[in-house]
C-alpha cells in the first residue's frame, strides 16, 4: 500500500465530547497509513430541527449536534487531532452573505468547501431540495452556488462538490466555464461515469473520488480500475466515513488493495492526487 494515503472526503457528525474514541481511530488509521483526513462539518444558522434534515439523508447516524451545527466542534476536534483533521465547511444548509459567512469560516480555520448540489428533488441522494427549503427562487440557490465557487477560485481553497455529471451536467460545465481555475473534487465519479467522462476530459482542474464507491467498484472492480487507469491524475482516495467510523476507511483502503492498481497509479490516488487537489489546504 502506499507509504501515504489523504483521505478527501468524510464527514463529522460527531463532538468533541468524543475526542478519546476519535483519537483512538486516528491512532488506528495512522497504522494503516492514513496521515491526513478532510473531514467536513455542516453549519446551521437558520433551519430549525424539522427542517434541517430535508437536506440530509435519513440514513445518517448523527452522533453530534442534534441541529447539526458542527463548526465549533469539528474545530476543536481538529485542534485536538493536528495535524490529521483537515476542516471542511459543508455549505448547503448555508443562509445569508455567502463571502461573508465564508471569510469568517475560513478566519476561524477551515481548510476548504463542501457543496452539494440540490436543485429539485431529482437528485441522487432522495433528499429535498434547497430552494423551496429556504423559500427562495431557483436563480437566487443558483447564485449561491456561483458565490460558493467564486470564493473557492478567489482564495485558492478545494473545494469537495457532490453534483449528478447525469442530470445536471450543463451546470457543471457553465460553472466550470466561469470558474476554470477552481480546484474541484466533483466527488463519487460525478455520480455517473459515463457523463462524467466529458468533464474531466475538458476539464484539467477537475478531481474526483472513492467516496461511497466501494459496493460499486465491487461490483465492478474491472471497470472502476480500467477509469482510474484512464485518469490516474485525477482519482483521490476517499471514504465518505464518518468521524467516529474509523474501520470505513480500513475499507477502502482494502478496497484499493484488492483492485490491484500499479504501485505508482496507488500513490497518485492515494497521496499525490490528494496533495494536488487540497494544495495550501494541507499543514
Amino acid at each position: 500500500m502506499a507509504a501515504e494515503i489523504i483521505d478527501v472526503h468524510s464527514h463529522c457528525f460527531a463532538s468533541r465530547t468524543q475526542t478519546e474514541p476519535i483519537g483512538a481511530g486516528r491512532r488506528l488509521l495512522r497504522d494503516a497509513g492514513l496521515r491526513h483526513q478532510v473531514v467536513v462539518g455542516l453549519v446551521n444558522t437558520h433551519l430549525d430541527a424539522e427542517a434541517i434534515w430535508n437536506l440530509i439523508p435519513r440514513y445518517v447516524d448523527n452522533q453530534g449536534d442534534p441541529l447539526f451545527f458542527e463548526v465549533d466542534h469539528l474545530l476543536a476536534l481538529a485542534k485536538d487531532h493536528a495535524p490529521v483533521i483537515l476542516p471542511f465547511v459543508d455549505t448547503r444548509h448555508m443562509f445569508g452573505d455567502v463571502p461573508s459567512l465564508l471569510r469568517d469560516y475560513v478566519a476561524k480555520g477551515f481548510r476548504g468547501l463542501k457543496g452539494i448540489y440540490l436543485a429539485d428533488d431529482g437528485n441522487d441522494l432522495g433528499v429535498s431540495n434547497v430552494p423551496d427549503t429556504f423559500g427562495i427562487s431557483l436563480q437566487a440557490y443558483q447564485r449561491r452556488e456561483w458565490e460558493i465557487f467564486a470564493f473557492a477560485a478567489a482564495h485558492d481553497l478545494p473545494l469537495v462538490y457532490h453534483m449528478d455529471a447525469r442530470r445536471y451536467g450543463d451546470v457543471m460545465e457553465a460553472l466550470l466555464r466561469d470558474f476554470p481555475d477552481v480546484r474541484v473534487d466533483f466527488a463519487h465519479f460525478g455520480i455517473g461515469r459515463g457523463a462524467f467522462r466529458r468533464t474531466l476530459d475538458r476539464h484539467p482542474n477537475v478531481f474526483t473520488d472513492l467516496a461511497s464507491m466501494l459496493p460499486h467498484v465491487r461490483r465492478d472492480p474491472k471497470g472502476y480500475r480500467d477509469f482510474i487507469l484512464h485518469y490516474p491524475d485525477r482519482v483521490c482516495f476517499g471514504s465518505d466515513a464518518n468521524l467516529y467510523a474509523p474501520e470505513t476507511v480500513l475499507e477502502y483502503i482494502h478496497m484499493v488493495r484488492e483492485i490491484k492498481l500499479p504501485p505508482e497509479v496507488e500513490r497518485r490516488v492515494c497521496s499525490g492526487n490528494p496533495r494536488r487537489f487540497l494544495g495550501s489546504a494541507l499543514p
